[in-house]
């Protein structure tokens, strides 16, 4: 009797909706990265690809740069103080795909935001400001964060914090490509006003079509609004 309702337990408690505390944590470019190319190229626009922090010597290692001349770009980051080392991977119009090695000051930066209990969720750049969306359990980790930050000396700023309840995908009907392209909206900021990613730039981050970033959040919508229709009726748990 015993393990049937610990088992139970474990099912309801598996599909129960997981709330954790967002926010965005602004840091002048001045006090963190690129102060150079926005000192020379004040329009340009910084967002890192994939995952933020990886260890210690991999932090923000692929960044796409969207200005009006990458050749430009490229001779300022080479002479960047942030910046220890780049590599060009792809253009595309008046975007570039770049590997980054950062200073040490970067990193520092990086890795007293991503705490064991935290989450870089994105990190994107404009106007000589970084911006950070960060995921963490609770708004007691968040505050560490920001203390941790404010006491080695980074003027940080946190900004637009809410609660944000993550949906378990194995109830909802999605499929893994569904569940991850709306994970990934969400990461990036889609869902947000003013939304601060587009279908295409989905597109570059998962690799796949316009069309299927397109089509997977459409049948992914459908999904969430028949499992949500049906569980709100019919009163099971």
């Amino acid at each position: 009797m015993h393990d049937s309702a610990s088992r139970k337990t474990n099912w309801v408690l598996s599909h129960l909706p997981q709330v954790s505390t967002i926010a965005e944590i602004a840091l002048p470019a001045s006090e963190f990265a690129l102060r150079e190319a926005f000192s020379r190229i004040p329009g340009a626009r910084f967002e890192i690809v994939g995952v933020v922090a990886h260890d210690a010597e991999h932090v923000m290692p692929q960044m796409r740069a969207t200005t009006s001349d990458i050749a430009v770009l490229q001779s300022v980051l080479e002479t960047d103080p942030s910046v220890i080392d780049f590599t060009l991977l792809t253009t595309r119009d008046n975007r570039g795909l770049f590997w980054m090695s950062w200073c040490e000051t970067v990193r520092e930066i990086v890795h007293l935001l991503a705490k064991s209990d935290t989450t870089v969720l994105a990190a994107r750049a404009a106007n000589s400001e970084w911006r950070f969306r960060i995921q963490s359990g609770n708004r007691d980790a968040l505050s560490s964060v920001y203390e941790s930050c404010r006491d080695a000396g980074f003027p940080v700023e946190i900004q637009n914090v809410h609660e944000q309840t993550t949906l378990a995908k194995d109830s909802r009907g999605l499929t893994t490509q569904q569940y991850e392209t709306l994970r990934t909206a969400i990461d990036r900021g889609y869902y947000d006003i003013p939304r601060n990613a587009t279908t295409e730039d989905l597109a570059d981050e998962l690799g796949v079509s316009h069309q299927a970033i397109s089509e997977r959040l459409r049948r992914g919508h459908r999904s969430l609004v028949k499992s949500g229709l049906s569980s709100s009726g019919d009163g099971r748990v």
